[in-house]
């Protein structure tokens, strides 16, 4: 007996920080059994725990990105992400021009054009009501994904190609049912300007066609919107002046502040620069909000999830006191001890964090087929595309910044919740350990 402690006790003094002695010893613990003073079951259920919060919250955090993006695009689909306007009330159309060209050159702009909106009467089989009516070039409304994709009558393309020719104009599914419009209808847009008559001012109007009519989803423009040449608007509405505003479409919408700063450093003239988030201050606000809250859920969700992992590793020590006590009358030091309680619990945190991960990156990208699999079961549309304007199902977007601060913020818990037990494992007194054995 004592020839062995002679031998144990160098190779145990000469254990490297976090060396294979000390890891054989932890992971000898951790899959010990019941009656081996183990808790290999409690250890199972924290494992379990740490990767269902952490894949839930991915999850989440994944769905609620690709919902806020969709809402994004359903807000701002039939406007633009930012919009400059000169601060000169007559801009020089050249200038214009060129700026129009400086910003759709910057990285990180889809595209930028001038546009008009004016808010004005119109006049349709004896009704009268309010519109806003839109100026853009033709070749700009054909990039417009959410009113070019959602024709329901009519043709995008017939009606931009002759725009200036027949005056055609594209328009709302809900104002042409207002209205009792179709296809190749009249419709009499007012203009706020007059000309001077013999009998006094006469408010301006024009006659157009209607060429095509969309229905995009959002209430607000298919009630009101009216697209028509920003040539025909200028004419009717600015006297044939150029407005001097550009709307500007960005590859992320995120970025406004990073292309604020380019766009003002391009610029040499005074102008207003606005966002969609300026303009849609309590839709920014309440995903801003949300943003906010879905963090400190999982935060909280998380520290609930390395109970477990507190309450196993409490046991573990209690169990293995004795242990702790022979390793200790060997040469192990108290540094020793808390590391092999350090690993046994990390060791759980980690591997859960990382399962975690994997299960949650492996369910957004199979959200589709998984929706699917519901429905079927179920026999229940979980989210009819009518109701929530979701085409390709519930959306999803993974964000491996939010996932790495996930992972990262998880492991953290776990580690910080084994510590402590890990701690007072080192303190343990071998003279009290052993006093009645």
């Amino acid at each position: 007996m004592g020839n062995n402690n002679e031998t144990n006790i160098p190779l145990i003094q000469s254990n490297s920080p976090f060396g294979a002695i000390e890891r054989k010893i932890s992971f000898r613990y951790l899959r010990s059994k019941k009656n081996q003073g183990g808790v290999g079951l409690i250890s199972l259920i924290s494992f379990i725990c740490i990767m269902l919060a952490i894949a839930a919250m991915i999850i989440i955090m994944s769905i609620m990105n690709g919902f806020r993006d969709e809402m994004i695009n359903l807000t701002i689909g039939s406007e633009g992400h930012m919009f400059v306007a000169s601060s000169n009330p007559d801009p020089n159309k050249q200038y214009i021009e060129l700026l129009e060209k400086d910003l759709s050159s910057l990285s990180g702009i889809e595209g930028a054009f001038q546009f008009t909106q004016n808010f004005t009467g119109i006049q349709a089989n004896n009704q009268f009501g309010l519109a806003k009516v839109i100026g853009i070039a033709p070749e700009n409304l054909k990039d417009f994904a959410l009113v070019v994709s959602n024709i329901i009558e009519g043709s995008i393309q017939e009606s931009s190609s002759s725009l200036k020719q027949e005056n055609m104009i594209t328009i709302g599914s809900g104002l042409a049912n207002s209205f009792g419009l179709k296809v190749g209808d009249s419709i009499v847009i007012y203009s706020p300007n007059s000309r001077q008559t013999i009998s006094g001012p006469m408010p301006i109007k024009k006659s157009y066609t209607v060429g095509a009519i969309f229905k995009s989803g959002l209430y607000q423009a298919d009630l009101s919107n009216i697209y028509m040449d920003i040539n025909q608007t200028s004419l009717l509405f600015n006297k044939g002046l150029h407005s001097g505003e550009i709307q500007i479409r960005l590859s992320n919408p995120d970025e406004l502040d990073k292309i604020r700063n380019e766009i003002l450093n391009i610029i040499d003239e005074p102008v207003f620069i606005q966002s969609w988030k300026d303009r849609n201050a309590s839709t920014a606000t309440a995903l801003r909000t949300e943003q906010i809250a879905m963090r400190f859920i999982f935060m909280v969700v998380v520290i609930i999830a390395v109970f477990p992992v507190l309450a196993s590793m409490i046991m573990l020590v209690k169990n293995k006191s004795k242990d702790i006590a022979v390793l200790r009358t060997l040469g192990v030091s108290r540094a020793a001890i808390l590391r092999i309680f350090f690993i046994t619990g990390v060791s759980i945190g980690s591997v859960g964090t990382f399962s975690g991960v994997l299960l949650g990156i492996l369910f957004c990208s199979n959200v589709e087929h998984i929706q699917s699999v519901l429905e079927f079961i179920t026999g229940v549309e979980l989210f009819p595309e009518d109701v929530y304007q979701l085409s390709g199902g519930i959306p999803s977007k993974v964000i491996w910044v939010e996932v790495f601060g996930v992972a990262f913020w998880g492991f953290l818990i776990s580690a910080l919740a084994t510590f402590f037990p890990a701690l007072t494992a080192s303190r343990i007194d071998p003279v009290d350990a052993l006093r009645y054995d």
